[in-house]
């Protein structure tokens, strides 16, 4: 019973030296490759806007009032292939770049809470009243952009629910034939849809992400309070519905 009782009243554990660091020194260095819009982007004369940024700007905005110091975030531009390597050498604290949950990497890193799911959905013409589901378009004709994650969906269902699939090199070749009622649905993802939803009209989406695709943000191991900080950020803006609206902001509007 003693142990117990010491136990319970463990003082918490000391914070992390990469946090500490943040708070001290007010820079919150993220790793990003920013050539991914509406995610990142760079308008040639170092100006960044995009999702991720409007997130990051949100995360410092918190950590700055919850600590009484001013946080801003320092980016390093780093190839997107180097980015795990560039963060375990201690070159950033974090990376913020449109990336995919992998659970491969975990031995190496620790993953915050996703917070978009990218995995494709189903599109289909805005007459269409009876698609709910992928079950939905059985015996029909399927629009895919070839060798992407709607493909690969796609064909594993192609037997059983006998879909005549269409492939196509480009997202919008596919969505251009929905709308022009030479397929009946189309997997893909909602930034492709936006992008063809605000340029030529006449599709909508339909249910869930058929697949996940989670997007989420890195950090070393050795980063617990950290990782800390970032989730209670996540969880906190979709909650609230920060993050609804910042994805609408960005996503939908491409930020306008």
């Amino acid at each position: 019973a003693y142990f117990a009782y010491v136990n319970l009243f463990k003082p918490p554990p000391r914070p992390d030296a990469t946090w500490m660091r943040i708070v001290e020194e007010g820079v919150f260095r993220i790793g990003i490759d920013p050539s991914f819009p509406p995610f990142e982007a760079d308008d040639g004369k170092g100006n960044l806007s995009g999702l991720d940024i409007a997130l990051a700007d949100e995360m410092v905005r918190q950590w700055s009032s919850d600590n009484g110091v001013d946080v801003r975030v320092q980016y390093v531009y780093t190839g997107f292939d180097g980015l795990y390597d560039a963060l375990k050498a201690g070159q950033f604290d974090a990376i913020l770049s449109a990336l995919p949950y992998n659970p491969k990497m975990t031995e190496d890193v620790r993953f915050s809470h996703s917070y978009f799911n990218g995995g494709p959905l189903i599109v289909v013409r805005e007459s269409d009243r009876t698609t709910k589901t992928w079950y939905d378009l059985a015996n029909q004709r399927v629009g895919v952009e070839l060798g992407s994650t709607g493909d690969s969906f796609a064909r594993r269902w192609q037997r059983r629910l006998k879909y005549d699939l269409h492939t196509y090199n480009m997202p919008a070749d596919a969505l251009r034939a929905l709308r022009l009622g030479q397929v009946d649905g189309v997997f893909t993802d909602i930034i492709a849809f936006n992008d063809f939803a605000r340029a030529e009209g006449g599709v909508k989406t339909v249910g869930k992400p058929l697949v996940n695709e989670l997007i989420v943000i890195a950090v070393r191991k050795d980063t617990p309070t950290l990782l800390q900080q970032i989730n209670a950020v996540i969880d906190a803006m979709k909650h609230d519905g920060r993050m609804e609206r910042m994805q609408a902001q960005w996503l939908v509007t491409g930020g306008q």
